[in-house]
């Protein structure tokens, strides 16, 4: 199911628009700008005006990050999106990181379970219904294209990245359940964009900080990542988005100065590999051009020169800079129009898929549903919740319950500990995770919290002193993008690894919350819950699983014991799941 073919009518408005433009504005349409980092205040009509007359850019990235909270109403972002289709002379789209629902960048809309959580329910009629639901709430909100699903795979435990933002570690279960929500988001009104090729996972660093590889050969490649990326194209995905992530193999050696060079600058990957190879003719967005992988290519003009040439038709906040090198670039024949034109016209393609095209200056979106109090009417908003607690319901996994420990007595049950290992880094503390402790205490039990861990003895001393506790619960998170460079305990989350085993009458049950690999660290636990996020209804559906109110029914979607470790190839050797012990 390729990309269907536009009408002529369409056809007709992609060549008119593309003629009517001046160079200035070709170069606009192959630049995204971020909305959150305009130089004045973000509703003041009069200064947008001016702004997009002097860069007269062709998409704006609007809501959080995925790397911060959600933030914003959606009627804000409707009505702003509304405000600027108006004052462009061109339509814009607008973009964001709707990866786990339209709520993981409108605060007012509804957040998902994270990817890693669908890929433990393994349902495909989930997946879609993840992607319709983003689609309907976040075309409501004023969004056109999510930079998502993430079609990355878990090949290295240790990679800080995508530890829950992806399918897990097996191409078949990535690839159709990548594609089943991005055809729910795009038969919605929302462009899907799978991100980041040619893969992440490999690594166990991150493209925030430098430049990755994606080691593995050409062979394993097309197993793995070349699987789903086929998949994906050959389901209609309308973008792709190309990551600081070098593939060895198709570059002869290393870059300049021997460095690695990234997808985002690479024609090899992204002309020679995603379009000629494997048949993609969607648009090519780039990832963010403030990150270190991409920053260390080079000084500003030959990396935004590189990375347009390469194949990139959409370039990721460039900074308006970028109208001036682009420009310059043009007139001394560094850059051709015609390769300017090419990009130009696949940008209006998607534009006029999404029917951003027939929209007239102060007219509503015709494919964008109704808000009521920044959400969804009524009855919609219900079926988009109640889906998002089916998923949760859906996705938690007993790993391991080797003592058969689970489920817990609810009548034996009286006094628990609670290790908190919430403090992951210094002056960062993540008060989600008293989530987990509000749902044991409405249940009436007493319960003991350590959550400072000097003196390691503590546990230690309260057992000499007397105390017992019918359960002891380990619960940890860590947060994608903390910087820290890994997504394995760290500080004193890490120090309360040491001080749990302190004590001698405590059999803690783990519960990871984030990363499904805990068991590398903390090998000694007989009993753990995969629940991948402290996604509110998770958070609560957990605890009732734990006391045996409703059954475990994710399987694991990665291998969670390890028994060799990682490989330079990328490569994983190991038992598999280790579901009950």
């Amino acid at each position: 199911m390729m990309q269907k073919p536009l009408t002529k009518e369409e056809q007709e408005w992609v060549e008119g628009t593309l003629e009517a433009m001046s160079l200035r504005e070709l170069i606009g349409q192959t630049m995204q700008d971020h909305a959150g980092r305009l130089p004045f205040k973000g509703d003041d009509e009069a200064s947008l005006r001016r702004y997009l007359e002097q860069y007269p850019v062709g998409s704006f990235f609007i809501g959080g990050e995925v790397i911060q909270k959600a933030a914003g109403k959606a009627e804000d972002y409707r009505d702003w999106a509304g405000m600027l289709q108006g004052i462009s002379r061109f339509p814009l789209l607008f973009s964001g990181d709707l990866e786990f629902g339209a709520g993981s960048a409108v605060r007012s809309l509804t957040a998902f379970p994270p990817l890693l959580a669908l890929a433990a329910a393994d349902d495909e009629a989930l997946a879609y219904e993840y992607g319709k639901y983003t689609a309907l709430e976040g075309r409501a909100a004023g969004f056109t294209w999510a930079l998502a699903p993430g079609t990355d795979l878990l090949l290295n435990w240790m990679n800080p990245v995508i530890t829950t933002r992806c399918l897990g570690d097996e191409a078949g279960r990535a690839a159709r359940l990548a594609a089943a929500v991005m055809r729910g988001m795009q038969e919605h009104g929302l462009a899907a964009c799978a991100k980041h090729f040619p893969g992440d996972g490999v690594d166990y660093r991150d493209q925030h900080i430098i430049t990755t590889l994606n080691s593995l050969s050409e062979e394993e490649w097309f197993s793995t990542y070349g699987q789903v990326a086929g998949e994906m194209i050959d389901q209609g995905v309308m973008s792709y988005m190309t990551g600081h992530i070098a593939l060895p193999w198709i570059e002869d050696g290393a870059g300049s100065g021997s460095k690695p060079i990234p997808a985002t600058v690479s024609e090899r990957i992204t002309t020679g590999l995603l379009r000629e190879r494997l048949g993609f003719d969607g648009v090519v967005l780039s990832d963010a051009l403030d990150m270190g992988g991409f920053l260390s290519w080079g000084d500003y003009t030959q990396r935004i020169i590189d990375c347009f040439n390469c194949g990139t038709d959409v370039l990721l906040w460039p900074g308006v800079r970028y109208f001036a090198v682009m420009e310059q670039a043009v007139e001394d024949g560094r850059v051709s129009r015609e390769r300017l034109k090419a990009s130009v016209r696949r940008i209006l393609e998607l534009k006029a898929r999404l029917g951003v095209h027939a929209a007239r200056a102060g007219e509503e979106d015709g494919r964008a549903l109704p808000l009521l109090d920044d959400k969804l009417l009524p009855s919609l908003d219900r079926q988009v919740r109640q889906f998002s607690r089916e998923l949760a319901g859906r996705c938690i996994t007993l790993v391991r319950n080797r003592t058969g420990q689970l489920p817990l007595n609810p009548q034996k049950i009286r006094r628990v500990l609670v290790i908190m290992l919430n403090k992951v880094t210094e002056g960062r503390r993540y008060e989600r995770m008293n989530l987990f402790v509000e749902q044991l205490k409405a249940r009436g039990l007493a319960v003991d919290i350590l959550d400072e861990f000097e003196p390691l003895t503590t546990l230690r001393q309260w057992e000499l002193s007397g105390v017992r506790w019918d359960a002891a619960f380990a619960p940890y998170f860590l947060p994608l993008h903390g910087m820290m460079n890994t997504a394995r305990p760290v500080g004193e989350a890490a120090k309360a690894i040491w001080a749990m085993q302190h004590a001698e009458t405590v059999r803690p049950i783990g519960i990871s919350f984030a990363t499904p690999y805990l068991l590398q660290d903390i090998p000694f636990l007989d009993t753990l819950v995969n629940a991948y996020s402290l996604h509110e209804d998770t958070v609560e559906l957990t605890v009732k699983a734990l006391f045996g109110e409703i059954p475990f029914q994710g399987s694991s979607p990665v291998r969670t014991e390890i028994q060799e470790g990682y490989y330079g190839s990328g490569r994983l050797s190991g038992k598999g799941r280790d579901s009950s012990g």
